[in-house]
């Protein structure tokens, strides 16, 4: 898989900020989707933001890929909230999930680990998993804003071991896929999905083909809109 932004590269390991303090929760009434985010910690959330602190200056660069088996988050339909301050990364609620899966850095690097305080953190990942369900496909136009999540870190959600949080890159250039939206595209401008270029997206989808012996894409686009 192949990115056409410099990816961003922060660690995954960071302890919450006072928890014995009142917690702030982020609600639906951000932007359509964020009700999935309920009851989520937002401190949590800005804390591994600011983990993300190393980026490469590679553009344009072919990054190659790795097949890994170990539990990562799949944000392939993520809903994420820009955080404030910092226009350039957005928090995502996205799926723990376990099984084969697609990275761009060595999977070594990308393992899961939880430290004392009983913190799990991992990475996002991609995988076929939620086309397998039956998500459709959502292409955007290049201008709509959208984050980049592969092999950012996340943390999971210590209420909810199936969701974990992720730090990612928001970008407003290149036409974009993403499973997130429901088919409407008229989200493409407001909601932030988690997505990826079209290049990329395909050269990722070969490749899990490839390398899990599968035939058949269960990748599915949404129908055209209506002219």
């Amino acid at each position: 898989m192949t990115s056409n932004e410099a990816p961003c590269y922060g660690l995954a390991h960071y302890r919450p900020a006072n928890r014995n303090s009142s917690t702030a929760l982020i609600t639906s009434t951000l932007y359509p989707g964020a009700s999935l985010m309920r009851g989520f910690d937002v401190r949590v959330a800005f804390a591994l933001a600011g983990l993300m602190a190393v980026c490469a200056s590679i553009a344009s660069a072919r990054a190659e890929n790795y097949l890994c088996q170990q539990q990562f988050a799949l944000c392939t339909s993520a809903p994420c909230i820009p955080q404030p301050g910092n226009p350039k990364v957005a928090m995502c609620m996205c799926a723990v999930e376990d099984g084969p899966n697609l990275a761009t850095q060595p999977c070594d690097t990308l393992k899961p680990s939880t430290d004392a305080n009983g913190i799990r953190s991992l990475y996002s990942q991609f995988a076929l998993k939620q086309f397998a369900s039956g998500l459709k496909t959502l292409k955007c136009p290049s201008g709509t804003p959208w984050t980049w999540c592969l092999n950012k870190p996340c943390t999971v959600d210590p209420a909810d071991p199936t969701k974990a949080i992720c730090a990612c890159d928001i970008v407003r250039t290149g036409e974009w896929i993403t499973a997130g939206g429901n088919c409407d595209a008229g989200t493409c401008k407001t909601a932030y999905w988690s997505g990826a270029p079209v290049s990329d997206f395909n050269d990722g989808i070969d490749f899990l083909l490839k390398s899990t012996n599968r035939s058949e894409s269960p990748v599915t686009y949404c129908p055209a809109p209506a002219k």
